[in-house]
């Protein structure tokens, strides 16, 4: 049977198809998915920004509550850590209860870990800095793998990867945010503890007031799907019937090309996590009492990588070189992540603040190219399944790698640790190159264009 569908462009057109001897597909994009995406976006930023939140000022938050520096950065990987525990049955009931409830379950949780952070304005209420971090992080679990989920549920196959990246773009600018929002609203004097407290207070009512808007809007606002498909791919598999949820996970792990990006994607976001995890503990040592300027140093880092992704979802749409976009944004990522490391010997700010926007330029750009290419090669297998298992990997590699860099970094030095992170960017850029090129969901939706010519 022939399927025969138009190319759509335009907001709101609906495709009209002959009816001769042909089964018609209707396809439709609608105005509202802008809506659903910016939604999105910012709930994923709130959600981001409690992953750097007591990090981001990790000497002060050791000196205010008398806990270690690795206390201090377990409040971030107790985020690796629940995602690794929990990433099957979440992921199972995400592709259960679908987009729009998992949505409202991530706002619904990062509202309870901000409420939570009330009580932890006081110097012995550490232990509820980790309760609030524990269901941040379960917001998170929710939350990662849903950008290109929404994508597909909701674009057309033209802008599929740049609305992947703007969906990636909310977590990252969460990440960046966590980094500059604790230094500039709590104070970093450590002997005044009566200070840190009210300012740690305050931090927390915005926080909370600002999630239980979005929590509301979530609630009203939010809808799981358009009623009609906007690409042939999406209508294809609203049509066919669903795996379990068990056989679906085995087919992706039986495919060798998605086992390989489930390597590269895992160890290249790690590397992003373990430095901005470590960041303020590697650049105080070049740097004594400059923390608001090394919260700027990651506001950059990911701000700069922000403009990667969303110019990487772009060349995405239009040229569809998912390898050769991956490869070169590997080897960017080792050669300026190398830069870095020599002019941190520099011992100059401005300096800094350059080469580290650089490095985060490529580096945060391969989030939302990992999982393009990731669900180009696994079509037409679930969206959001291959999302969690790839942020699964992002979680397992990030714990390891973020234990090592700060093992190594408390142990043997800045010289050690930026030679741990070339190691891990050199083997992507190894390991890249024996990806193929099997553009299956492409292919899928080029059917579509094809029939417009014909």
């Amino acid at each position: 049977m022939e399927i025969k569908t138009e190319a759509v462009t335009t907001p709101m057109d609906t495709v009209k198809l002959p009816p001769k001897n042909t089964a018609t597909v209707e396809l439709k994009v609608y105005k509202r998915r802008i809506w659903m995406l910016f939604l999105f976006s910012f709930l994923s930023m709130l959600c981001a920004m409690l992953f750097t939140h007591y990090t981001s000022m990790a000497n002060v938050n050791g000196c205010f509550y008398d806990v270690s520096q690795e206390a201090v950065n377990w409040t971030g990987n107790i985020f690796f850590v629940t995602y690794i525990v929990l990433v099957f049955p979440v992921s199972s009931l995400i592709d259960y209860i679908d987009l729009k409830y998992t949505v409202l379950c991530a706002s619904f949780f990062n509202t309870t870990a901000c409420a939570i952070q009330i009580a932890t304005s006081g110097p012995d209420s550490f232990l509820y800095a980790i309760l609030s971090s524990f269901f941040g992080s379960l917001s998170n679990i929710f939350i990662l793998g849903i950008p290109p989920f929404l994508a597909a549920k909701w674009f057309p196959s033209n802008e599929l990867s740049r609305a992947c990246a703007y969906g990636v773009f909310g977590n990252q600018l969460g990440v960046a945010f966590g980094f500059i929002f604790s230094p500039l609203m709590v104070s970093s004097d450590c002997t005044q503890k009566d200070l840190i407290s009210v300012d740690k207070r305050n931090a927390a009512y915005i926080l909370t007031a600002v999630n239980v808007v979005v929590f509301i809007l979530v609630m009203f606002t939010f809808q799981n799907a358009p009623k009609v498909p906007p690409s042939l791919s999406q209508s294809e598999k609203r049509n066919s019937c669903k795996e379990p949820y068990k056989q679906v996970v085995i087919k992706f792990f039986r495919n060798i090309d998605f086992i390989l990006i489930f390597i590269i994607y895992g160890i290249m976001v790690s590397s992003y996590f373990a430095l901005s995890t470590n960041l303020n503990n590697l650049i105080i040592r070049f740097f004594p009492h400059q923390e608001k300027a090394i919260g700027v140093m990651g506001l950059l880092l990911v701000v700069a990588g922000l403009l990667g992704s969303i110019i990487a979802g772009y060349f995405l749409d239009y040229t569809k070189k998912f390898k050769e976009t991956s490869v070169f944004i590997c080897i960017a990522s080792f050669l300026t992540f190398i830069l870095f490391s020599c002019l941190l010997m520099v011992n100059k700010l401005w300096v800094q603040f350059i080469s580290i926007a650089t490095y985060g330029f490529f580096l945060t750009s391969f989030l939302p190219i990992g999982f393009e290419y990731g669900l180009e090669i696994t079509y037409p297998l679930s969206e959001s399944v291959c999302a969690c298992l790839l942020n699964a990997s992002t979680m397992l590699f990030g714990l390891i790698l973020t234990e090592v860099i700060s093992t190594v970094l408390n142990n043997f030095g800045e010289v050690y640790t930026c030679a741990v992170f070339a190691v891990c960017l050199f083997l992507c850029c190894l390991i890249t190159g024996f990806i193929s090129k099997d553009y299956k969901r492409s292919r899928q939706n080029g059917k579509s264009k094809l029939d417009t010519k014909l």
